[in-house]
């Protein structure tokens, strides 16, 4: 490449770089002028800003490369690399654009939802749609770069010619990683998980933390990371407690002597619950469920408004309670019970039974 040839590119990509600084600067002017009247473009432009001038500055170089270089091998490298540049840069502004769009009309739905499950199932179809078209375009990007080679444009009619050869092949090569990107389509818009459920996988309680096309992240209690293939939430059952809203009901469970102050033992719970802002005042109750041997188990079952406020909550019945039956009803607390009999009388004799006052408590 000569001096002169060096010196005409510089010229032709300053021409482009004053052009793209003169349309970014107008583009700004308007939206300043009008931005009481149109807000959401004054804000999206920030967004749009560098996007844009990168689009028009590659279709500004295109065109001149193309009017203005003559014909020759250089040149003509030079026309195919200002063409992908084009391309880039338009593909880059219309993902832009459409995923501010979708922002946009996100931020607008989520202001109409009052109730979090609604709130949360838009966040997870949007995220994942934003997710969606960012690897559209990306793909259709790289096939209209790919399209500019010669190469490439004789080998299409041969690949079309064995479309379906090709997909089975490549339809079996992937079936795991294609699988699980329709498993990740399926999760978003069949409403079965939502970011923040809370869901029981493998034994292990926690939040859903991020959906993406091919795996789940979920946030176990101990800050530990468990990441599932999405397919794995279309083929495998779980337990997820906040399906159809955040409300959960907990137990806390006591084993108990036959002597317990069981309405005692109500009284306290139902003083308890009225004056701490963990209940949401949906359900509760205190039932003796099992009387086994000499043992009462008693169930208590109250309603938290998420999961944080039903494990502090449960936490602050079972201290309440324990210190209610310590101070109040010791008798209740569970004792062992041992029947001692006299080893003389055994051996002795005929119908030797224990007496009444033998049980003793210890």
């Amino acid at each position: 490449m000569s001096f002169s040839h060096l010196m005409y590119a510089l010229v032709l990509a300053a021409i482009a770089v004053a052009g793209t600084l003169l349309g970014v600067t107008a583009v700004t002017l308007v939206l300043r002028v009008r931005r009481q009247k149109w807000p959401r473009a004054w804000r999206g432009w920030a967004r749009l800003r560098r996007p844009f001038a990168l689009a028009l500055c590659s279709v500004l170089v295109f065109v001149i490369a193309q009017s203005a270089l003559p014909k020759g091998d250089w040149e003509d490298a030079v026309r195919h690399v200002t063409l992908m540049l084009a391309i880039a840069g338009v593909v880059w502004l219309a993902a832009t654009i459409l995923l501010y769009a979708l922002a946009a009309s996100e931020e607008r739905l989520l202001e109409r939802y009052s109730v979090d499950r609604d709130r949360r199932r838009a966040q997870t179809r949007f995220r994942l749609t934003r997710r969606l078209i960012t690897v559209g375009f990306v793909i259709v990007g790289i096939g209209l770069v790919l399209l500019t080679f010669p190469a490439v444009n004789v080998l299409g009619a041969g690949v079309l010619a064995s479309a379906g050869v090709l997909g089975v092949v490549f339809g079996i090569a992937a079936q795991s990683s294609l699988g699980n990107v329709f498993a990740g389509i399926q999760l978003a818009f069949s409403d079965a998980i939502r970011l923040d459920d809370l869901v029981v996988v493998e034994d292990e309680s926690g939040r859903i933390e991020d959906i993406t096309l091919t795996y789940v992240v979920v946030r176990i209690w101990d800050e530990r990371r468990l990441i599932l293939p999405s397919a794995y939430f279309i083929t495998t059952p779980f337990t997820n407690s906040t399906r159809t809203g955040t409300e959960l009901n907990g137990t806390v469970t006591f084993e108990l002597d036959w002597r317990a102050d069981i309405d005692g033992m109500r009284s306290r719970l139902d003083e308890l619950l009225h004056n701490t802002p963990l209940w949401d005042g949906r359900s509760k109750s205190l039932q003796v469920t099992e009387s086994i041997g000499d043992r009462l188990t008693v169930r208590i079952v109250a309603s938290a408004g998420d999961s944080g406020d039903l494990f502090d909550l449960q936490c602050l019945i079972r201290e309440t309670l324990v210190r209610w039956l310590r101070e109040h009803n010791p008798e209740g607390l569970p004792v062992q019970r041992i029947l001692r009999t006299d080893n003389s009388d055994v051996s002795a004799g005929e119908g030797a039974t224990a007496h009444p006052d033998a049980d003793k408590s210890v």
